[in-house]
């Protein structure tokens, strides 16, 4: 068996695991008796080819468009050393059984294919695919290689690779070189960063164009008979509070120390739950709220987590949850880091997992990979940055699991003469969660975010008096800059729709932290205390395209729509980017 991993310290996972050692003759691991060959990659060992392996004229930027009937590769220049063993070991092997263990997403997936396809492997019989989230000691990989699926079974996930990767290349090939030809000079375009520069563009420009309006807001004080004094808000016939201006404070003022009316009592019960599993995006956002880490950063820190301590699961997931068949998982691991981490002992007696939990196991919105969990001890000797990432995973894994709280949220509407006061507040039913929040960073944050509260408990809302009227100016604020938490957030959901329903969102997991360095380097945005600020050369370039028949790249609704086709099917989603360059940028397609 021919066992294939992206990277050398997979290959030496897996050797470990299987009892192999380096073979000098082979240039691989190898098994005593010759059974098991293990190899690997080092990323991306192929390279889609340049215009000019097409056809020698598009050496010239001005030959346009380039659109090949069919995509080839070459092996990457600095990677052939890699490539010449992987490809000679798969020639040897291409008739007996092999082991896909690249890294178990897209980009994996097409690493390993582009491997099969530089050997000419096209029957897929007898071959598997490794597959697992958890961090790879030598139990896990054994089960995964016996739990191992037909290749074909991730036929799917490899077509929306190529169609990615492919479509990437026109845009980024045609689209680049066509508005380089207009300006006069070197403008990089792409399929995802456009459409994020716009979005960054957009937002600079309603901060920018943003006129604050004053306004006032009429607040009252009721006083009880005794305790705590109760605040209310003014609230004209339509249920509006903001007022153009403080005169009617002076007619209020009339009615001080007199009895108000109880109009109106309503009552709901509410529940606040704390927030779901770590996915990879919601990690990268809470890494840079709380350490100003970028999420090229984070990934960075989660993925050695990952890969040389396996002390945490798979980085690279788009799901906040677990799977049903993860129940006995967690349960064993949250007994054991009651134990490892004292800290986390007072939950003892308040945490329950249970399959019945559907925000934290849920087979229906559980994508390749289950949410980002602790699985062993941080190990002595980690970095404070490796600490500071490795604690937000144990902490929110900890905490997810403790009771909701519950309240009762209450509105009251009081009677002032002809006039109304809004008072809202809530009554505790049950404290959940927040008996614990004086203990963690998460839920201290949490609290220091949130408004202040009244707790209304046993109030007589028929023997109160004013006790004072006050005034208040305020005035409307603009939308706030993106940074690197929120362009991440607003990657993922650019429709910003409930996180309950599904949506395509712009990139993947796996890359969407490259864009704004891409965007960094071409000079396109730059950072201002923590901020992304388009640049002139950023309004450039989206002038350049929104004037050109490309406009469609900085339209961030078309973007999430090919996106959409994408994950549906991969072959229309590629024929539309062509046609859109085809009808695009004018000329006629390469011929083989």
């Amino acid at each position: 068996m021919l066992i294939l991993t992206e990277k050398p310290s997979v290959a030496k996972d897996f050797a470990k695991a299987l009892g192999c050692n380096f073979s000098s003759a082979d240039k691989c691991f190898k098994s005593a008796d010759g059974s098991i060959f293990i190899t690997n990659c080092v990323g991306h060992l192929f390279e889609l080819n340049e215009p000019a392996a097409y056809n020698p004229e598009f050496k010239s930027w001005k030959k346009l468009p380039v659109i090949p009937e069919q995509f080839h590769y070459h092996v990457s220049p600095e990677l052939k050393d890699a490539a010449r063993i992987v490809v000679g070991l798969l020639k040897n092997h291409k008739n007996d059984e092999i082991l896909i263990a690249t890294d178990a997403d897209r980009e994996g997936e097409i690493i390993a294919r582009e491997c099969l396809k530089a050997v000419g492997i096209s029957d897929t019989s007898r071959i598997k695919r490794f597959w697992v989230s958890q961090a790879l000691t030598p139990a896990v990989i054994k089960g995964g290689i016996s739990e191992a699926k037909a290749l074909g079974n991730y036929d799917l996930l490899s077509e929306q690779g190529f169609a990615r990767q492919h479509s990437d290349w026109l845009v980024g090939i045609n689209g680049t070189r066509f508005i380089t030809n207009k300006a006069g000079t070197l403008f990089p375009v792409g399929r995802v960063q456009t459409a994020v520069l716009s979005a960054i563009s957009d937002r600079c420009l309603a901060i920018k164009n943003f006129v604050p309006e004053k306004y006032y807001e009429i607040f009252g004080e009721f006083n009880p008979p005794n305790g705590t004094k109760i605040k209310g808000i003014y609230v004209d016939s339509n249920g509006n509070t903001k007022l153009k201006d403080s005169s009617l404070a002076n007619e209020l003022k009339r009615y001080l120390n007199s009895p108000v009316k109880c109009l109106e009592v309503k009552s709901e019960k509410k529940e606040i739950q704390l927030p779901q599993l770590y996915s990879l995006n919601d990690l990268q956002k809470d890494a840079f709220r709380y350490f100003n880490y970028s999420a090229e950063k984070t990934l960075k820190l989660v993925q050695k987590l990952y890969e040389d301590y396996k002390c945490v699961s798979y980085p690279r997931t788009p799901s906040k949850v677990m799977g049903s068949q993860n129940v006995q998982l967690c349960s064993d691991l949250y007994q054991k880091f009651l134990t490892q981490y004292l800290e986390y002992f007072v939950l003892h007696p308040f945490y329950k997992i249970d399959a019945s939990n559907k925000r934290i196991f849920n087979d229906s919105k559980l994508e390749a990979h289950h949410a980002i969990i602790p699985l062993e001890k941080l190990p002595v000797g980690a970095s404070g940055d490796e600490e500071n990432i490795y604690n937000l995973i144990l902490e929110r894994f900890m905490l997810v699991f403790a009771p909701v709280h519950v309240y009762e949220k209450q509105t009251v509407m009081l009677g002032v003469g002809n006039y109304q006061f809004k008072v809202e507040g809530r009554k505790v039913l049950d404290e959940g969660w927040q008996r614990f929040r004086r203990f963690t960073r998460l839920l201290k944050e949490k609290d220091e975010d949130k408004e202040e509260v009244q707790i209304l408990d046993s109030i007589d809302w028929n023997n109160l008096t004013l006790g004072s009227v006050e005034p208040v100016q305020k005035t409307t604020k603009p939308p706030k800059h993106f940074n690197e938490a929120s362009i991440l957030a607003f990657m993922e959901n650019p429709k910003g729709e409930s996180e309950d329903k599904k949506l395509a969102g712009i990139g993947t997991p796996a890359t969407r932290h490259t864009f704004i360095p891409k965007l960094l380097r071409s000079k396109y945005i730059e950072i201002q205390n923590n901020n992304l600020v388009i640049t002139k050369n950023g309004e450039k370039l989206l002038h350049l395209v929104e004037e050109t028949s490309l406009a469609a790249l900085a339209d961030v609704g078309e973007t999430t729509r090919w996106e959409e086709k994408l994950a549906q099917n991969p072959a229309v989603f590629e024929s539309e980017i062509r046609n859109f360059i085809r009808s695009s940028i004018k000329g006629g397609m390469i011929k083989q």
